[in-house]
């Protein structure tokens, strides 16, 4: 099979409907083998009100012993985004910094995503970093022609890991210095290699349609661009919360510059910092944070939700998107922990 043959296959078809197609992500999720069942009374109410078309969760979607064997992976999406596959809802994810960290290695753990019905996920290219990157097409209603691409990328996990393949390791004040642009160090970054991929298949998607497909591109680290809107409320449009600081890597990979340069993504959604939630555009591009939705982790209640993405098939260009809260959907929110 070709990289575009690959590109192109899913699972599960994506179409629009009624000249419509909504997204709904959940970010942040933090599962583990005796977590607090809210999540999913919050999942199904917020499923039922808005019917997306597709579900994303956007990283760190298990943690602790969540994923500490395939088995315990397994009985937590079972149970979590049991919401979708009852529902028959297409579902994909991309991984986050804490999906490995007490637990086997992502690259084991696609193999338990992908054996659910309705998860349209793929592993993506072995021979470039990260696992699950992959673009998911949407069909016009009628026709084969490629609408809107949706974009999933790995941001990876950490520093340490980065530092160890260009060398580093051994001396982290080469990267982690005493004043930085700004306060998160820690975290990974999207690599060369991915960026390359996305380019590439960007292109060979287009020379297929016969034209540009507008998309969306989601991971869970946020890049620095993100920075932006919230230090320039009015030239960006902001709105939303920022209850912390930006967490992205100090390395700046250099997305935004080939996003801006290729001309196909007008939104970027990521998650990872579970108290925020705003959005801004930037040099044309949405910033869009998905607010966390874990009862785990820290998590705000008047901000647990998940965030929509609708796109219409006469303007694919112009997606809408903004939060949607459990609080609003959730009788006698947030209510009692429950556990088994």
């Amino acid at each position: 099979m070709t990289q575009l043959e690959y590109n192109l296959s899913l699972k599960k078809e994506l179409r629009f409907k009624n000249g419509k197609f909504r997204v709904l992500a959940f970010s942040d999720l933090h599962g583990k083998c005796n977590f607090d069942r809210r999540i999913i009374r919050d999942i199904a109410a917020l499923l039922d009100k808005h019917n997306p078309d597709l579900i994303l969760l956007v990283g760190d979607i298990v943690w602790d012993d969540g994923a500490q064997s395939p088995e315990t992976l397994k009985a937590y999406l079972s149970e979590v985004m049991g919401e979708a596959e009852s529902r028959r809802i297409p579902w994909a994810h991309v991984f986050g910094n804490h999906d490995a960290e007490k637990g086997y290695a992502v690259k084991d753990q696609q193999t338990v995503y992908e054996s659910f019905e309705y998860c349209v996920a793929k592993r993506g290219p072995e021979d470039i970093h990260g696992t699950g990157n992959d673009v998911l097409p949407a069909k016009a209603e009628n026709g084969n022609d490629i609408v809107f691409c949706l974009w999933g990328l790995d941001s990876n996990r950490n520093m340490h890991q980065f530092l160890t393949d260009v060398g580093l390791e051994d001396d982290y004040r080469q990267v982690m210095m005493p004043d930085p642009l700004h306060l998160s160090q820690t975290y990974d970054t999207i690599r060369f290699n991915q960026v390359m991929w996305y380019w590439n298949s960007s292109v060979e998607l287009e020379r297929y349609n016969g034209k540009k497909i507008p998309g969306m591109m989601f991971f869970h680290i946020p890049i620095p661009e993100f920075i932006i809107p919230y230090k320039n409320v009015a030239q960006t449009g902001y709105c939303g919360f920022r209850r912390e600081q930006v967490g992205s890597s100090p390395i700046n990979s250099g997305l935004f510059s080939a996003i801006l340069q290729r001309g196909d993504v007008k939104t970027v959604l990521c998650g990872h910092d579970h108290i925020n939630d705003y959005e801004g555009t930037y040099c044309g591009i949405k910033m869009v944070y998905d607010a966390g939705m874990s009862y785990d982790v820290y998590c705000d209640d008047d901000m647990r939700g998940g965030r929509i993405v609708d796109i219409s098939e006469d303007d694919p260009w112009n997606v809408t998107t903004y939060m949607v809260r459990s609080a609003d959907c959730v009788a006698d929110y947030p209510g009692e922990e429950m556990r088994k």
